[in-house]
C-alpha cells in the first residue's frame, strides 16, 4: 500500500523558487533561495541550559526551584531568597565538554566525512548575589548563561551545505526582590536584561566538481528583556514547594549575509544577496517548573521537579528579507513544547561534607522527520552528582559533574540539487558539565 508523501517542514528548493519568485520577483529570487533555506538552519539552533556551575549542578537540576540553599535561587527562584539567613556572594565557573559524532546513512548524497566531533568547548558559569534588606526583604542578583549551543563539522563534513559551523551564545542579568509574606509562603519577581550572538556558516555547492565550494556567513548581536517570578510554600516544617515561571525573550537578529567563492554559474547571486538584509526573531522559550523538597532526616534530603517549556512557539517565526522593499516568509520548523521530570538527594556526611546527586528527564523538542543538523537534540537524560565542603562558617567550596546524553537524534534532511539529502544520526551526542562553585556568607 503507497503511504502519503511526506512533505519536509523547510521547502524544497524548488517549492522556494516557486514561492519567493511570486514574492520578491526574478531579480532576488535565487539570492532568497538560498537565504532561506540556510537561514532556517541557523533559526534552529539552541539548547536551553540549567546548568550554570551553581551547587544544583550535582542534582541535575532536581529541587532547584524549592531548595534555597544560596545565592543562586535568585536565578532559580527569587522567593528563595528569603530563607537565607545572611547576605550571600556565590561565584561558579566551568566547561561545557561536548562529544558530538555523526554517523552516515547510505541516503545521503554528498561526498565528504561525518566531520569528527563537532562539539566545541564552551565556557560556564554564574555570578550570584544576594543582600539581606532587612528581616522580610531580600534584594539579589544573577549574571548567568542559559541558552547556548555551539557546533564546528569542519568544511568537509557531508552536511557542509547544510550549516559547518554555528555558535549561539546568550547572557543575562537578573535583578530581583523577594518578600517573606509570612511563615509559609514567600514571593519573588526580576527582570532580566539579555544579550544574544548568533554566527552561521556553510558552503555553498557551485555545482561544478572543478570549482571549490562557496561560502555563506552570517553574524549578528542582539539584546532583549524579560522577567521571572516565584513563590515557595513551606506547609510543613520539613517539606518545601516552590514554583517558578520564567518569560519568553525575544531575540531579533539582523544581518547582511556576506558570500564568498561562486563560481560562474552562481556568481550573480552575490550581487543580489550583497544588497539583502535578512531579520530572524529568535525566542528564547518561557517555562515553568515545580519542585519539592522533603528534609526525610537531618542529614538526608530528596527534591524533585515537573517543569514545561514552550518549544513550539521557538518553531514558528517569520523571515524578514528587504531588497528593494521589505518582504517577510512564515516559517515553521514544527518544534513541540517539552517537559521535565527530575529527582534528586542531598546527604550531609559528618559536619563538613554535603554529596548530592540527581537525574533528569527531558523530552526531545523536535521529531525525526524535523529535526535540523543545527540542533541535534534528542531527548535528554541528565546525570549528576556533586559535593561541597563548608570551610568555616563563612566560606563553602563544592565541585559538581553533570553528564548530559542528548540521545541518537537521527534526522533525514533532503533540499534538492543544491544540497542534496543528507541522512543520519549520532554515534555519540553527549554534554559533559563541570562546574566549582564557592560561597560567601557575610
Amino acid at each position: 500500500m503507497e503511504g502519503k508523501k511526506r512533505t519536509h517542514p523547510r521547502s524544497t528548493l524548488t517549492e522556494l523558487t516557486v514561492q519567493t519568485s511570486r514574492r520578491f520577483g526574478k531579480t532576488t529570487s535565487v539570492a532568497a533561495v538560498i537565504l532561506l533555506t540556510l537561514v532556517t538552519s541557523a533559526r534552529g539552533a539552541g539548547l536551553l541550559l540549567y546548568e550554570t556551575g551553581a551547587p544544583d549542578l550535582g542534582t541535575a537540576s532536581a529541587g532547584r526551584a524549592a531548595m534555597a540553599a544560596d545565592a543562586s535561587t535568585a536565578a532559580a527562584n527569587p522567593a528563595g531568597m528569603t530563607l537565607l539567613d545572611r547576605s550571600q556572594l556565590l561565584g561558579a565557573s566551568g566547561a561545557l565538554l561536548p562529544s558530538s559524532n555523526f554517523d552516515i546513512a547510505p541516503q545521503t548524497t554528498t561526498p565528504g566525512g561525518g566531520g569528527g566531533n563537532a562539539g566545541v568547548f564552551t565556557p560556564i558559569g554564574g555570578f550570584f548575589y544576594v543582600y539581606k534588606l532587612s528581616d522580610r526583604i531580600r534584594l539579589g542578583v544573577a549574571t548567568v548563561s542559559d541558552f547556548a549551543a555551539a557546533f564546528n563539522y569542519g568544511k568537509k563534513w557531508t552536511g557542509r551545505y547544510y550549516v559547518t559551523q554555528e555558535p549561539l551564545i546568550t547572557g543575562k542579568v537578573n535583578p530581583s526582590i523577594a518578600y517573606d509574606v509570612n511563615e509559609w509562603l514567600s514571593v519573588g519577581a526580576g527582570f532580566s536584561f539579555s544579550v544574544g550572538r548568533l554566527l552561521f556558516q556553510s558552503k555553498i555547492n557551485n555545482l561544478r566538481r572543478t570549482v571549490p565550494d562557496g561560502g555563506l556567513a552570517i553574524e549578528s548581536w542582539d539584546e532583549a528583556f524579560g522577567g521571572n517570578v516565584g513563590i515557595l510554600l513551606r506547609p510543613l516544617p520539613k517539606l518545601r514547594v516552590g514554583l517558578t515561571y520564567q518569560s519568553p525573550v525575544d531575540y531579533k537578529f539582523g544581518f547582511r549575509p556576506h558570500v564568498t567563492g561562486l563560481g560562474p554559474i552562481a556568481s550573480r547571486i552575490r550581487q543580489r544577496i550583497g544588497g539583502v538584509k535578512v531579520n530572524i526573531p529568535m525566542e528564547v522559550p518561557q517555562q515553568v517548573m515545580l519542585s519539592g523538597l522533603y528534609e526525610v532526616t537531618p542529614k538526608w534530603s530528596l527534591m524533585g521537579n515537573v517543569g514545561w517549556q514552550n518549544w513550539s512557539a521557538f518553531g514558528k517565526f517569520p523571515i524578514g528579507i528587504t531588497a528593494v522593499k521589505q518582504r517577510s516568509v512564515d516559517v515553521n520548523l514544527h518544534f513541540s513544547d517539552t517537559c521535565q521530570i527530575a529527582i534528586g538527594q542531598q546527604l550531609r556526611i559528618g559536619e563538613k561534607w554535603l554529596w548530592s546527586a540527581g537525574f533528569a528527564y527531558d523530552s526531545s523538542p523536535v521529531s525525526r522527520a524535523n529535526r535540523v543538523p543545527t540542533m541535534p537534540i534528542d531527548r535528554q537524560l541528565r546525570y549528576g552528582t556533586g559535593v561541597q565542603y563548608q570551610v568555616n562558617r563563612d566560606i563553602t567550596a563544592g565541585l559538581a559533574w553533570e553528564f548530559m546524553d542528548a540521545g541518537p537524534a537521527p534526522y533525514s534532511a533532503r533540499r534538492g540539487p543544491l544540497a542534496g539529502t543528507l541522512q543520519g544520526h549520532y554515534s555519540t551526542d553527549y554534554l559533559n558539565f563541570v562546574g566549582l562553585n564557592l560561597i560567601w556568607k557575610f
